[in-house]
């Protein structure tokens, strides 16, 4: 078994085909995987640290001017030919689109040469690419049963979930307290914007410090702060009584969520499909810049089905945060309801069902090869 994963852009879609990937490799042992993205450097180092190949495709962003038209052709061009060259080379039973523009090129080339092709579509509202390349792909694998409505024109469509990593769903343990110097009777708050930091969370994170110190017998702080806003984070948590950890970035992320009470965050699709799987309060600051404000919609979704909360950047105060936090901890039926809410939301099984999807096309194209040969 071959088989090519084409996009990036963000850590959401290289998490999510990592995890896919992992599943693929648990089960077949002898699958050979390689990853297609962009230039982008945690992009290879992310996929290589896996354990898997990495090739570097052109792609750019679309951009709505007439220069950024023209680059973003000539740049599509060049990555079909690339991918092309590729993948006769290569030679993949199946290529799967992670999203994003870096997916375009790779998912074209599939369809020149007659390879099966999935798309991976995480966030509630469909970004242009999967939007694009639907009618291309033999089959659409999304997260939400809302996306259903985006992708009329698709050959078919199934709700599987977004992979998400085997340690997210490991339980409680003993030792992820103590990984952070934790107390397991108090009070968890995972803070984090993401794996390049959110600088609005992290201001007013440490501008909610002194109000949430009358409790820090009660609760403890994880906050990855990213590498720009680390130093200033953790200057303001060291001028508190409150037990915390604060870092740049975290590689055990599984073991923060797996004690969290509550996760202040982003709403990017595979922190939400993380989180959900799990089942934890969130308070969703959704990023405004994001593209189609997929964010936005994303937090729409969690909120609507009592799983989080949604606070607009421009509504972010320290005074906000510290009421939502203290309701949560002090409406124990509230929260308890919030939990169960974000859990029914969740699909731990993501990753499994989107490789039965993958299996299924490689031996149906296998099948039907077998029976022309005849």
């Amino acid at each position: 078994m071959r088989i090519i994963f084409a996009g990036g852009g963000t850590g959401g879609h290289l998490i999510a085909g990592i995890s896919a990937a992992e599943e693929i490799r648990m089960r077949f042992h002898n699958a050979e995987i390689m990853f297609c993205g962009t230039e982008k450097k945690f992009e290879e180092e992310y996929v290589v640290q896996q354990g898997f190949q990495f090739q570097k495709i052109h792609a750019k962003k679309w951009e709505r001017s007439f220069k950024g038209i023209f680059v973003f052709l000539r740049m599509a061009i060049l990555g079909v030919i690339e991918s092309l060259f590729l993948q006769r080379k290569f030679k993949p039973d199946i290529v799967v689109g992670l999203g994003g523009y870096a997916s375009f090129a790779p998912i074209i080339a599939a369809k020149l040469l007659c390879i099966p092709s999935v798309l991976l579509e995480q966030n509630v509202v469909p970004g242009k690419a999967n939007l694009f390349l639907a009618r291309w792909a033999d089959e659409v694998c999304c997260h939400w049963r809302s996306s259903l409505k985006w992708f009329a024109k698709a050959r078919k469509v199934n709700v599987t979930g977004t992979p998400i990593r085997k340690g997210i769903v490991s339980g409680r343990k003993k030792n992820y307290y103590e990984k952070f110097g934790f107390d397991s009777a108090k009070y968890t708050i995972v803070v984090t914007g993401g794996s390049q930091g959110a600088q609005a969370i992290n201001e007013v994170m440490v501008k909610s410090l002194h109000k949430l110190e009358p409790f820090s017998e009660k609760i403890q702080i994880i906050h990855c702060a990213g590498e720009h806003g680390y130093e200033c984070v953790k200057k303001g948590y060291g001028q508190t009584k409150i037990n915390s950890f604060v870092c740049s970035f975290l590689n055990e992320m599984d073991a923060a969520l797996n004690i969290a009470d509550i996760v202040i965050c982003r709403a990017g699709a595979t922190t939400i499909a993380e989180i959900t799987a799990i089942g934890i309060p969130a308070i969703l600051i959704p990023y405004p810049y994001a593209a189609d404000n997929h964010q936005y919609w994303n937090a729409v979704e969690v909120e609507k089905n009592g799983g989080g909360y949604l606070l607009p950047q421009i509504d972010l105060t320290p005074e906000k945060i510290v009421e939502v936090i203290i309701d949560l901890f002090r409406n124990k039926e509230k929260y308890e309801r919030m939990k169960m809410f974000s859990k029914e939301m969740g699909r731990p099984d993501a990753s499994v069902c989107v490789v039965d999807t993958i299996s299924r096309l490689i031996s149906y194209r296998e099948t039907r090869v077998a029976l022309l040969a005849r």
